[in-house]
């Protein structure tokens, strides 16, 4: 991917006193792989690294420490929340965050799936009209368009995968996915789940650039989309 990446995590003072270790506030660099000085530098970031330190320490009696919930003001929570942070040991969650100069963006990783914030194009509802409200007879404008779904095929094929879904982050019919609330679905379990909350306004980005019919058909229901999909099969 023509990249350096930093691997670490951001450790807590209270979490490494639990651990016998002397640390503070800090993000922890555990490597890094460097081929090339001009490649960017990413920090990939393990959510939990120290959580899982604790449990290999602990067990299970890490959930019943008091000292452990720092955040509850040293409270143990109710058994439903601490099932909650026991599940946090079984579904991977990294970060891949940009390390440059007036540059943003980030990816989360899931077990199955991932979470692409790198390339930018637009806020959800400039998207939607880029598509609802353009002419498309006058492609030149899609230029644009094209870069950044070519920036994202890079990714997604580069991670093994072969399409990839637009979700609006603040929707109300996709009940938290999009936000994070993801990182427990399989992938074939987040595609049902978006598939039937979010037909018949699914758009499906290649046809609608491509098949005038499928275009003109989505266009007659006067609605912005609720979710977009890309196999990029127009640009292989």
């Amino acid at each position: 991917m023509s990249i350096t990446p930093e691997y670490g995590y951001y450790g807590q003072k209270e979490h490494f006193q639990l651990l016998g270790e002397k640390g503070k506030d800090e993000y922890i660099v555990l490597g890094k792989i460097s081929k090339n000085e001009k490649f960017k530098t990413f920090r990939l970031i393990d959510e939990y690294y120290q959580l899982k330190q604790l449990h290999e320490k602990f067990g299970d009696n890490l959930f019943y420490n008091p000292e452990y919930w720092m955040y509850h003001n040293g409270k143990i929570p109710e058994q439903k929340r601490i099932e909650e942070e026991k599940k946090l040991l079984l579904f991977p969650e990294f970060k891949i965050t940009l390390i440059s100069n007036g540059e943003t963006g980030y990816l989360k990783i899931y077990k199955e799936l991932y979470s692409n914030h790198i390339p930018y194009y637009s806020r959800w509802w400039s998207f939607c009209r880029l598509f609802t409200e353009s002419d498309f007879d006058n492609f030149e404008y899609l230029d644009r368009l094209l870069e950044f779904r070519k920036e994202l095929m890079k990714y997604t094929l580069a991670f093994g995968g072969d399409k990839i879904y637009f979700l609006d982050d603040q929707s109300n019919v996709l009940e938290g996915v999009g936000q994070g609330s993801e990182w427990e679905f399989s992938w074939s379990e987040f595609e049902k789940f978006v598939t039937e909350k979010t037909l018949p306004l699914m758009l499906n980005i290649p046809l609608f650039l491509t098949d005038s019919n499928y275009r003109n058909e989505f266009l007659k229901k006067k609605e912005y989309p609720l979710s977009f999909v890309d196999e990029f099969s127009d640009i292989r």
